[in-house]
């Protein structure tokens, strides 16, 4: 988890540029576990702030055509040998930064659409005086920066931006609205008004009077004809993603949850590990109280069984969300849309300590691989009803709701207007002989109730959750679009951004198996047939994990679900905080939170715990997170 950071002033300053960088890398020591460096060039300046975890030489920044390039660069690229084979380099020992800097030399600004992997980097054009900065497909490794008429600056992080002179900490009433109302909307902003952030594929091009900001990359799939057994390709590109991510001389752990996403990387992990002969990979995992909802140990330990992995434990007894949590808002530079996070900073501060650098992670499996359930609307749009029901049949309460609403909810959207009257009518005339009653829909507050309706209306909220906070009814339509929008949300950067700043406090690298370009562009392509059939979502990887997984995880329906977790923790261990940030001191949060629902909200959650819905517990979360955040800018002028 290393570290960029750059100025360059609009006029000449090496004495100022130098000054800037090195505060800036301070602000920045806790990436710099294996040193930091910077390069100074008349009003322009780069610095790195190193953790080794590929083994080259030296943290940069490098240069190169005689000193007319200069780069700085968090990355790690997976299609090396391909580059490699195009430059005509034969030592192998070439640091992905200077490949970086040859792509440059050979496709220009393009060149980010040539490179597989995870990066951010700048490179400073002296030849053309220009600065050109680029961000990976997905989002993976942070870059933020300020613009002014006086300077322009960036960095892995915000805090060492608003240390320079002259960057305001004026806080983003728009990212505060968004943020309550769980909509990352704006690629761009961040939660101050005056730093922004370079968005997921994307590149920006600096000069003395203009930023040019373009994208290079779209999310597709796959122009590559599928093969005849989708299972044995998607198999071959896993292994492939694992083991581009598990390159370099760093020690590699994973997380193990007991889940399908994190078992098959621990489970491919360890095999080639194995077949490498290097040590066992070393697993982490939260283990929960036996009998407790969230107990996923005997998953853990059948792949433990299964193959030789070295696993570590992390008890979780009485689970505190708002414990450290200070300490986290000052980490995360602001708010943040994930409740569980001290859970993931207790893996993370484990693997840490037990000398792990780069960590494999599960997370976006669910995203990447896709569970189908598009091909449900698939089906109904055809007039396959037939078929509808046997799937819905299949995955019995998997979708947490009877299988004949959701069957008569299908013939409502797709279905012709007489036979919808038919069959509501038989519909209704079954459930009064049963006894039965329609599944209610989930209980808890509108994402627009809980915000002040004046912030409401200053950000425009309604219509920026109309244009990106619904999937549009002609894309759910269709599996391929729904599986393309929702890779393309703002939750997929926003949550890559939360986990890097927490794992970077430890010295360690996350690293993502699952957000590999070609197996993205893969999944893409699959017809729904490969992600849903008899109820098993994300089909093609449990085929694909046949030998390499335990069946009881292959085969496993089930998902946990943290939110009952959630409530007890925040009732039984922060009541007086609650209390305190909610009602008897919620003057902070009052321009920006509708407090009477708030309240409302609150005291239901007291009385009925258990009734307590997933939207409850978040406005209640968000609520008090953005109570203590603001405090936090009150009392020190930044959190940062």
């Amino acid at each position: 988890m290393s570290g960029v950071a750059g100025i360059l002033l609009r006029q000449d300053g090496r004495p100022a540029a130098a000054a800037d960088i090195q505060l800036m890398l301070v602000r920045m020591r806790h990436r710099a576990r294996d040193g930091s460096s910077w390069w100074v060039d008349g009003s322009a300046a780069l610095g790195h702030a190193w953790l080794d975890t590929t083994g080259e030489d030296g943290p940069g920044p490098l240069t190169m055509a005689g000193d007319k390039l200069a780069i700085t660069a968090d990355c790690r690229l997976d299609n090396r040998d391909e580059l490699l084979a195009q430059f005509g380099i034969h030592d192998r020992s070439v640091a992905d930064a200077m490949l970086l800097m040859r792509a440059y030399l050979k496709w220009g600004e393009a060149c980010p659409a040539y490179l597989q992997g995870d990066f951010a980097f700048a490179i400073r054009d002296t030849e053309r005086q220009a600065l050109f900065c680029a961000r990976d497909h997905f989002g993976i490794k942070p870059f933020y920066y300020h613009a002014s008429a006086r300077r322009f600056a960036f960095a892995s992080e915000i805090g060492p931006l608003l240390a320079l002179d002259g960057v305001g900490a004026r806080i983003s009433e728009h990212q505060i609205s968004g943020f309550l109302a769980g909509l990352p909307d704006d690629p761009q902003s961040t939660h101050y008004a005056e730093i922004f952030r370079l968005p997921a594929r994307h590149t920006l091009t600096v000069t003395d009077n203009q930023v040019t900001l373009r994208q290079y990359w779209q999310i597709e799939p796959s122009a590559k004809p599928l093969r005849s057994d989708a299972a044995e390709e998607f198999r071959h590109l896993f292994h492939r993603a694992v083991q581009n991510r598990m390159r370099g001389t760093a020690v590699v752990g994973a997380m193990l949850s007991g889940g399908l996403d994190s078992s098959s990387i621990a489970c491919v992990a360890g095999l080639q590990a194995a077949t490498a002969q290097k040590p066992k990979l070393k697993t982490f995992s939260l283990v929960f109280e036996k009998g407790s909802p969230m107990d996923e140990k005997p998953f853990i330990d059948a792949v433990l069984g299964h193959h030789p992995l070295d696993g570590t434990m992390i008890s979780v007894g009485n689970y505190a969300p708002f414990a450290e949590f200070e300490r986290i808002l000052e980490e995360q530079e602001g708010t943040f849309l994930a409740p569980g996070l001290s859970l993931t900073r207790s893996i993370y501060r484990t693997a840490g300590a037990e000398g792990v650098k780069v960590l494999l992670d599960g997370h976006g499996g669910d995203e990447v691989v896709s569970h189908g359930h598009g091909l449900l609307h698939e089906l109904a749009k055809a007039g396959r009803w037939l078929a509808l029901w046997r799937e819905l049949h299949s995955a019995a309460n998997t979708y947490g709701e009877g299988m004949l609403t959701m069957y008569f909810r299908f013939l409502t959207l797709y279905g012709p207007a007489w036979r919808i009257a038919r069959w509501r009518s038989r519909f209704n005339r079954l459930l009064f002989r049963l006894q039965l009653k329609p599944a209610a829909q989930a209980r808890g507050p509108a994402w627009g109730s809980m915000v002040n309706p004046d912030l409401a209306r200053r950000t425009d909220l309604a219509d920026r959750f109309h244009h990106s906070g619904y999937m549009p009814p002609g894309v759910s339509a269709s599996e391929a679009l729904t599986h393309r929008w929702l890779l393309s949300t703002g939750l997929v950067p926003h949550a890559f951004e939360v986990l890097d700043k927490a794992a970077a406090n430890f010295g360690v690298e996350p690293r993502y198996p699952f957000w590999d370009k070609p197996l993205v562009e893969f999944c893409l392509a699959l017809p729904g047939e490969e992600k849903l059939k008899d109820g098993f979502g994300r089909l093609v990887l449990r085929r694909a994990m046949q030998g390499i997984l335990p069946p009881t995880v292959q085969w496993r329906r089930d998902k946990i679900d943290f939110t009952a977790n959630l409530v007890k923790g925040m009732i039984v261990n922060h009541r007086d905080l609650l209390d305190r940030l909610l009602v008897s001191d919620s003057d902070v949060i009052a321009p920006y939170v509708n407090l009477p629902e708030v309240n409302a909200v609150y005291a239901r959650m007291l009385r009925q715990p258990e009734q307590a819905t997933l939207p409850d517990v978040q406005h209640i979360w968000r609520s008090a997170s953005l109570s203590l955040w603001l405090r936090q800018v009150q009392q020190n002028g930044s959190p940062a």
